[in-house]
């Protein structure tokens, strides 16, 4: 039989699709479960916010170093390949620490290997529409769809057999995910290994660092919300079938966010959208603020869609049009050691600080308060990158 090669490349398309898919059906049990199993153990909310936090600690020690050494060796799926193997088999102990500093030590070292995954998917990912950028949304909306299916699937099981079974379902899924990594194309570098000193002149650039700070704010808001909004929902009386269905309903928004985006072309104006963006946030953090009724806080999470794929799908494009080629997966690892991972630590330790003593309507205050800085920068960066071509003309 003979293959051609467009076939072979709509193949490996799939599987790239596919192993975006199962990298978010493991998210979709471990967001939203985690914070729950942590506190069913008993740990009190400042111990929760540090195991919690310590996963973006690790991606701002290591993101930019894991990204930088795929650029060195010009290969990401090699190492993808090393970090899901060794993640499957980790995820599988969760359950045998009991002490606080054991379960720490633990999570270091898992999330060693776990965190620097959606850099190096997001780095293949943007390799297969570098041609077409918009397409990004297509490709990361299976993330969405593979999180949305896990997070109402685990919430109905779960809640039959047990929140404590929740790292199990992790490890299929990522078990999954690795036989489905061996299918995809690794990312084609047609440039030389980049310097150590292109690294630092990288991130030496003011606008690099400023819109690093924007996105960072905006991140911080989305990392506390994320995991904390399950623990606000048991508070306000829900079960754990509730905390999926909430999920659900914002991850299925965010699905048809990132199917309508990746039809549009806006390329030139990302700066703009992030500011609009920035807004948009700001007025879920206000309606969560004051809403303490779980079938308005479900109709608030659609807000949710419009929020995550827009933040998401403009930083990406603005990204791509920022990092030199030479950077590709260094520019991700920045991006995830700032965003996620500096603002990842921020949100959830601050969150846990904040809802334990200020409770939901303090802690979605403070949300807010970020979206407005994130706004404020984004507009000067937006003024300070249009401010040359009014003097050109």
């Amino acid at each position: 039989m003979v293959y051609f090669p467009w076939e072979v490349d709509h193949i490996k398309d799939v599987f790239l699709k596919l192993v975006i898919a199962l990298y978010y059906a493991a998210q979709g049990v471990f967001l939203p479960y985690l914070p729950v199993l942590f506190k069913n153990q008993g740990f009190p909310y400042w111990q929760i916010g540090i195991l919690l936090a310590i996963g973006p600690i690790i991606n701002i020690l290591t993101q930019s170093a894991w990204g930088y050494f795929c650029d060195k060796l010009q290969t990401v799926k090699k190492l993808l390949l090393l970090q899901l193997a060794i993640s499957t088999v980790l995820s599988i102990f969760i359950l045998h620490f009991h002490s606080f500093w054991g379960l720490l030590a633990y999570l270091t070292v898992f999330y060693f290997f776990y965190r620097p995954l959606p850099s190096l998917i997001d780095t293949l990912t943007v390799n297969a529409v570098k041609d077409r950028p918009t397409r990004y949304g297509n490709y990361r909306m299976f993330g969405s769809l593979g999180f949305t299916l896990a997070a109402l699937g685990s919430g109905y099981l779960l809640n039959r057999l047990g929140v404590q079974n929740s790292p199990y379902l992790i490890s299929v899924l990522l078990g999954l995910n690795l036989l489905c990594a061996l299918q995809v194309h690794d990312a084609k570098y047609i440039c030389s290994p980049p310097r150590l000193r292109d690294l630092t002149g990288l991130v030496k650039k003011p606008e690099v660092l400023q819109f690093l700070l924007a996105a960072t704010l905006l991140g911080t808001t989305q990392a506390a919300n994320d995991n904390f909004i399950s623990v606000h929902l048991q508070n306000l009386g829900g079960s754990i079938k509730d905390t999926g269905l909430a999920w659900t309903v914002g991850v299925t928004a965010e699905i048809i966010a990132f199917f309508v985006i990746s039809r549009l072309h806006f390329r030139r104006r990302m700066l703009s959208i992030l500011g609009f963006t920035s807004l948009l946030y700001g007025t879920r953090w206000l309606l969560m603020a004051y809403v303490t009724s779980i079938k308005l806080i479900l109709v608030i999470q659609l807000l949710h869609g419009t929020c995550y794929a827009l933040f998401l799908t403009a930083v990406q494009n603005h990204l791509l049009k920022t990092i030199p080629d030479q950077l590709r997966a260094t520019g991700q690892g920045l991006l995830y050691m700032t965003v996620f991972g500096l603002g990842g630590v921020l949100g959830i330790t601050g969150g846990g600080v904040l809802m334990g003593r200020f409770g939901a309507q303090g802690f979605y205050l403070t949300c807010l308060f970020f979206t407005l800085g994130a706004f404020m920068v984004f507009n000067r960066l937006k003024k300070k990158v249009a401010s040359p071509s009014r003097t050109q003309q």
